[in-house]
């Protein structure tokens, strides 16, 4: 089948799978709608599931990524594996980029009326997915697999479990804080009110954000495989575009007789230069004369 994942990825698919089961037990099932009112609680919660005293805990907030940059067999093979990796893992394909950076490019003659064009180049690929965390090193599991030659590769794990804890503090603080004082005014009590509801707004899309991020994590791959060579025969435009032997003879015949009209008229325009150069001439010629009788 065209869309079947080759064999080399199953294993990697049956890992993430197993190191996914917990993460699939606390999501919420694709048909069960989530209100605003749970995503602001979710984004203002200061509760935990499991103690964060453990580094390793659960309910800490890690946010995991990945950035690798390798050389593979084949570049669009190895991007297409890549990207139904991660659509099996419930993840989604971000960025899928592909281009030819072409090194070497030349015409040599191959015939009489065409060239052969020679261009040397190496495709390049970049990619950016998300996949559940638990599923992160089964996917570079899956691209390292591939790769011939890896020139880095970058894994990083973040915890912003404080971060996520400030800002829901912050929040809970503001809402038992008393807005404004009774000798406030009105429009700067307003101005006091709007900046803390765009704080509270602002922090809670972080933390929104940080959860979103550690329940997914960003693998970002930079991809080449070995330079080929393009060769392509092409039609030799001169040759195409050049004219018959008859067709030529006669644009020779008229264009020398343009060049033979127009040396005669740029003689005859300065005649009286001429005429002057030639009395000159006799002049001199007279008077070199009469000094050698004398």
């Amino acid at each position: 089948m065209r869309n079947a994942v080759p064999l080399w990825v199953l294993p990697a698919l049956t890992l993430a799978a197993c190191s996914s089961a917990g993460y699939e037990k606390n999501a919420p099932s694709g048909a069960e709608t989530v209100s605003a009112e749970a995503v602001t609680a979710a984004a203002d919660s200061t509760s935990f599931a499991a103690d964060i005293a453990s580094l390793n805990s659960a309910s800490r907030k890690r946010v995991r990524t990945a950035d690798v940059s390798c050389r593979v067999p084949d570049v669009f093979k190895a991007s297409q594996a890549l990207e139904r990796t991660a659509k099996s893992l419930d993840g989604i394909v971000v960025e899928s980029k592909q281009t030819n950076e072409v090194s070497q490019e030349k015409y040599l003659p191959y015939s009489s009326d065409s060239l052969r064009h020679v261009r040397m180049y190496h495709t390049v690929a970049n990619l950016t997915l998300r996949v559940p965390a638990a599923a992160m090193d089964s996917v570079v599991q899956v691209l390292t697999q591939q790769a011939t030659y890896i020139d880095y590769r970058t894994l990083k794990d973040q915890d912003k479990t404080l971060d996520y804890l400030g800002n829901s503090l912050r929040n809970k603080t503001v809402q038992h804080t008393a807005k404004a004082d009774r000798n406030t005014s009105s429009v700067d009590a307003a101005s006091y009110n709007q900046q803390n509801a765009d704080n509270t707004i602002d922090r809670q899309l972080s933390n929104l954000a940080i959860l979103d991020e550690a329940n997914y994590a960003t693998i970002t791959v930079a991809m080449v495989q070995p330079a080929r060579a393009d060769v392509v025969v092409e039609v030799n435009p001169e040759a195409i575009t050049r004219a018959g032997f008859g067709t030529e003879m006669k644009t020779a015949v008229i264009t020398g007789t343009d060049i033979l009209r127009n040396i005669l008229l740029f003689f005859v325009s300065i005649w009286p230069f001429i005429l002057l150069a030639v009395a000159g001439w006799i002049l001199v010629k007279r008077f070199r004369k009469t000094s050698v009788q004398a």
